[in-house]
């Protein structure tokens, strides 16, 4: 579960955010909303990848919504409408300077009661510090699967947004596909393994419990098996006496009920796997509905899909074979160095 949550939030960061990474100005900080307005570059040195499809800017500006219900704060980004990089609906925005168009997700227009159709005032500062208010249109409202870029948003057409604020051929950031072949001092790459850096660090938190987790089960598997395995040896104290008694050897005979473990072990593992890989591989195939997730603020769709592996199957498969195997190891070894008359008298 833990491995499908963070595969799906990966796979749906790069397609919907971050593509295959992104350049910020030098001394850009994403998570200080309070200098986001100052932070703004020439795009010039990208024009090339832009027109190839290979490059998407994106200008940040922080303003407010004003609607029948009131202000609300809103994170306004500008995105290039014919841009094909991110699998956003870009191409509904209509470049128009009189009536901004725009697109909001789910999550943003339910918090701010808006609907598709929708015209409200928008209000932010320019480049020259002058208080800007234009109508705004919500042409379309979207089902975001990541809430990074949905919760307090609103996407404008880049070019009536850039005009609008002063701040023609700029850009607060640039997302590419990939590391570009360029020299600038302005703009500085970020690879997916700093877009990823939060998330790996959740991932790691997670996972330690998830393994802690994974450990208490074996515990409780470690428990059943030992106590079924020592009751079922112990109450065959006299077989193991008249083995001994008939002449076979100590090591024979433990390495006869060690046998039987594995057997034991082996059959067990197939009963667990014909009962429980079945059911995991169907959810991985339709996933399991966790409800409303909307509001919690985890990139994943209310659908989490497992990530299963036969290599989770194996180790788990061997772990519960070498524990019957020692515990049967372990009692018949013991019982096989009692007394051979008392056990035979059954004591």
């Amino acid at each position: 579960m833990y491995s499908g949550m963070f595969n799906q939030i990966e796979h749906n960061m790069v397609k919907y955010e971050v593509a295959g990474g992104q350049y910020y100005l030098e001394g850009y900080d994403p998570d200080n909303p309070l200098k986001i307005d100052d932070f703004h570059g020439n795009i010039d040195i990208f024009r090339s990848a832009i027109n190839k499809k290979k490059a998407c800017p994106i200008l940040y500006r922080s303003g407010f919504l004003y609607s029948e219900n009131g202000m609300r704060p809103i994170l306004i980004k500008g995105i290039d409408r014919e841009q094909t990089l991110l699998n956003v609906p870009s191409n509904i925005l209509k470049n128009d300077r009189d009536v901004l168009s725009a697109y909001i997700g789910k999550i943003a227009a339910e918090q701010a009661h808006l609907s598709q159709g929708d015209q409200v005032l928008l209000r932010f500062r320019d480049n020259d510090g002058a208080n800007n208010a234009i109508e705004l249109s919500i042409d379309s409202i979207v089902h975001f699967p990541i809430q990074s870029i949905d919760l307090g948003q609103i996407w404008v057409d880049l070019e009536s947004f850039q005009e609008l604020s002063a701040l023609q051929d700029q850009a607060s950031i640039i997302v590419v596909d990939e590391e570009l072949n360029i020299s600038t001092d302005s703009w500085e790459y970020q690879g997916l393994d700093v877009m990823f850096a939060d998330l790996l660090t959740w991932r790691a938190q997670e996972l330690a419990g998830a393994y802690v987790m994974i450990a208490v089960f074996l515990g409780l598997v470690i428990l059943t098996i030992f106590d079924t395995q020592i009751l079922s040896i112990f109450k065959r104290k006299k077989e193991i006496g008249t083995l001994v008694a008939m002449g076979m050897r100590e090591k024979a005979v433990v390495g006869l009920f060690a046998l039987e473990g594995i057997m034991i072990g082996l059959v067990s593992i197939v009963a667990g796997s014909a009962l429980g890989v079945p059911i995991v591989l169907y959810f991985q195939k339709h996933g399991i509905n966790l409800g409303d997730m909307e509001g919690f603020g985890v990139n994943i769709m209310n659908i989490l899909y497992l990530d299963f592996s036969m290599n989770s199957l194996w180790q788990v498969g061997i772990a519960v074979l070498v524990i019957v195997t020692l515990v049967s190891f372990l009692a018949a070894k013991r019982i096989a160095k009692m007394n051979i008359a008392q056990i035979l008298k059954g004591k």
